[in-house]
């Protein structure tokens, strides 16, 4: 499980007074700086309607025309649009930008390069990766097998090691350090306060959505 956070430098917003959620991003006077966002509808749609008022639960069906009007306000003072993670990885950690739209594990990345940088799990959006087996194949009881040995809670606490995303398995966390755990997206306390987007409602809107969206960048 990886989550798209908000991310800022703690050398431009000292003393723990950075943003803290989205309107706050959106808040260029009480938060003034260089901003950037994906350049996706996904999740940025959604972190246009929460700085708009919307809450977690209340975020679907989304409010496309609403989530563009938001997305007028802040566009002046984006920067930056990313298009992959290494990319906002590398902005965030070398000072281009003071606060980004991320995922969580290439923001800590730039944490774990050095970097002053912090994570905001507040109103985080967490996505799920998986394993897939193709219908018919041959080989589904290695398959099978391996699927298995990937959600061993001992093998995905291993993982975290490596990568600061969150395993699947909550027993995991019995094999996980605090202080490690403490970084990841399905840890309880930071779960609490995030949301997974709909996956239901993107498969269904993502072509048109994206279309305006990529209409919209270049206006």
């Amino acid at each position: 499980v990886y989550s798209t956070v908000l991310a800022y430098r703690t050398d431009t917003f000292k003393d723990g007074k950075g943003p803290q959620s989205w309107a706050d991003f959106w808040n260029v006077e009480k938060f003034p700086g260089r901003r950037c966002l994906r350049r996706s509808p996904l999740d940025t749609l959604e972190q246009a309607l929460l700085a708009d008022g919307v809450s977690l639960d209340a975020l679907y069906p989304l409010d496309v025309d609403r989530a563009f009007k938001s997305l007028d306000k802040i566009k002046p003072h984006i920067d930056l649009w990313w298009t992959s993670g290494a990319q906002a990885m590398q902005a965030i950690q070398s000072g281009e930008v003071d606060m980004i739209s991320a995922w969580n594990g290439r923001a800590q990345a730039a944490i774990d390069n050095g970097a002053p940088v912090q994570i905001v799990w507040n109103q985080g959006l967490y996505s799920i990766e998986g394993w897939a087996i193709p219908k018919g194949t041959p080989h589904a009881d290695m398959a099978k097998q391996f699927v298995r040995f990937c959600a061993d809670a001992k093998r995905q606490a291993d993982f975290t090691d490596t990568l600061a995303y969150g395993p699947t398995n909550r027993k995991s966390f019995e094999f996980i350090p605090a202080d490690r755990a403490a970084l990841l997206p399905t840890a309880p306390q930071n779960l609490e306060h995030m949301r997974l987007p709909s996956p239901a409602w993107w498969a269904e809107n993502r072509t048109a959505v994206t279309e305006r969206f990529n209409a919209w960048i270049l206006s």
